[in-house]
């Protein structure tokens, strides 16, 4: 048996003979344009309490109810024709809007963006050391890279 779908993201596919391929077509397109440096507006768990617009997507909460019972650590996407949710990949990232986080999802979850603190204290103070650290630190939080990653306390994993 053929499947209609890509292996990773689970996309429509074509099939000769097919009838009303523009909406498969366009259910692809819905969700690539979800996958395409994808920003999630908040980890949520009940879409009722939401007033999505189209284009806007969140990350599935590990209590979710309604529509996204089920769907916990997925992205919810929403569109005119409803709810699209995407599985994650291992690696895959997104930024959270309201938390200004990036997310990594590993095997086991969602992963965020642990704070890294710049040096304070000690006996001997080296400011040029200390101005260098804090430039690399700047620089790898702009570039959305950092050494060190810790699980949020939101309860996703």
């Amino acid at each position: 048996m053929t499947i209609f779908e890509t292996a990773r993201f689970s996309l429509p596919l074509l099939a000769a003979g097919q009838a009303h391929k523009e909406l498969f077509h366009n259910d692809a397109l819905i969700l690539l344009d979800f996958l395409v440096h994808p920003v999630v507006e908040a980890i949520a768990n009940d879409p009722q309490s939401l007033s999505p617009v189209a284009g806007q997507c969140w990350l599935v909460g590990l209590a979710a109810i309604g529509e996204w019972s089920g769907r916990e650590n997925q992205i919810a996407g929403w569109s005119a024709g409803g709810w699209h949710f995407i599985k994650p990949q291992k690696s895959m990232k997104i930024t959270v809007r309201e938390t200004n986080q990036l997310a990594l999802y590993r095997e086991d979850g969602w992963w965020f963006n642990a704070d890294i603190t710049t040096p304070t204290g000690g006996n001997n103070i080296d400011s040029e050391a200390r101005s260098a650290i804090d430039s690399i630190l700047a620089a790898l939080k702009v570039t959305g890279i950092l050494p060190e990653i810790g699980q949020n306390d939101s309860g996703l994993s």
